[in-house]
């Protein structure tokens, strides 16, 4: 498998390119649009089901692998998210059915895979820190927080799936370094997939991911970023995937924050995310999504270089970089004001 890993690329990339077009007429015929309005960037209606095409791309490697348990129980739980979000795209379901939609999916790749987060790193003279009893429900926030992280950030072309795709490729890096090499090959078949998706996402936008796709990443990201941190035989430091989604995981802690210290409802709309600062900054929103981008490769090359070492140093790294973006965020505030 290791010497055939561009396979895991390429087959998925050059599907979601041939299905995407397909999906775009699908989604135009059963009217599944997104209109311009309020909270709006986009000034055209544009399909959505981008994440069933993507989904669609990325499906026929498993058939590939080893279907074992965890493998089983995540494409199970990643159907009933693209389902649930398909539909949504469709017809708003609200966001109690989505909720628990996500936490179904958690509990399935729980209870039936063994996807767990037992420790939370290595820290110095502390050793490693075991959860007991607390992993279970320390996972379903974990897994809820990322899935939602991805799901908020998704709000200009190409951000979601661009922030995404670089996530996957230096979690496949490292797993591939760790001679994870079944977590290495489907973590690229998502770059892949995503990178025939961009082709008609961005920069300019023929189609959105919508929450079919949005939730779907989101919670990929989360679930291989447990498997890579918590198996006994090839474990990465539970802090490499923190740092790898900094930027989702900060935007999204950022917002909640603002919104409950201005004694607003912290899940309600707005537009107090990173990058709709920037725009309304004055920067394109393409240039805006590139910046995001870069410092994503940035982040994701660190958490490399820092490979085969404890979680501290991560941990240090995590908390300047999230000082950098908090005061480069309040200065977007203060110069709009």
């Amino acid at each position: 498998m290791a010497n055939k890993l561009y396979i895991y690329f390429l087959i998925p990339f050059l599907l979601t390119l041939l299905i995407t077009p397909l999906v775009i007429r699908l989604a135009i015929k059963f009217d599944c649009i997104d209109r311009p309005g309020k909270r709006r960037i986009h000034e055209h209606p544009t399909p959505r089901w981008g994440g069933i095409a993507f989904f669609a791309g990325i499906l026929p490697l498993f058939f590939f692998l080893q279907m074992d348990r965890q493998i089983t129980s995540f494409l199970t739980a990643a159907l009933i998210l693209i389902t649930m979000g398909g539909i949504d795209d469709w017809k708003s379901v609200g966001w109690r059915i989505k909720f628990s939609g996500i936490i179904l999916a958690i509990s399935i790749v729980i209870f039936g895979g063994g996807v767990v987060i037992n420790s939370i790193g290595t820290y110095g003279s502390y050793g490693r820190v075991e959860l007991g009893i607390l992993g279970v429900p320390f996972t379903y926030f974990g897994i809820a927080g990322v899935t939602n992280a991805i799901n908020l950030i998704d709000g200009l072309n190409g951000l979601a799936g661009g922030i995404s795709l670089i996530a996957f490729l230096f979690i496949g890096i490292a797993a591939y370094l760790s001679c994870d090499y079944e977590l290495a090959a489907i973590s690229l078949a998502f770059v892949g997939a995503l990178g025939g998706f961009l082709r008609y996402n961005f920069p300019k936008a023929r189609i959105f991911m919508g929450d079919s796709g949005s939730l779907f990443l989101g919670f990929s990201l989360a679930v291989f970023s447990v498997l890579l941190t918590q198996n006994a035989k090839f474990s990465v430091e539970p802090m490499f995937p923190v740092l790898v989604l900094l930027i989702p995981i900060f935007d999204t802690l950022r917002v909640v924050f603002v919104r409950v210290f201005s004694l607003k409802n912290p899940f309600s709309a707005d537009k107090t995310h990173i990058h709709h600062l920037l725009v309304r900054r004055g920067v394109s929103s393409e240039k805006a999504v590139i910046f995001l981008w870069l410092a994503s490769i940035i982040l994701g090359t660190i958490t490399i270089l820092l490979l085969g070492r404890t979680s501290t140093p991560y941990l240090v790294v995590t908390l300047i970089a999230s000082l950098v973006f908090s005061f480069y965020a309040d200065s977007l505030v203060r110069r709009k004001h």
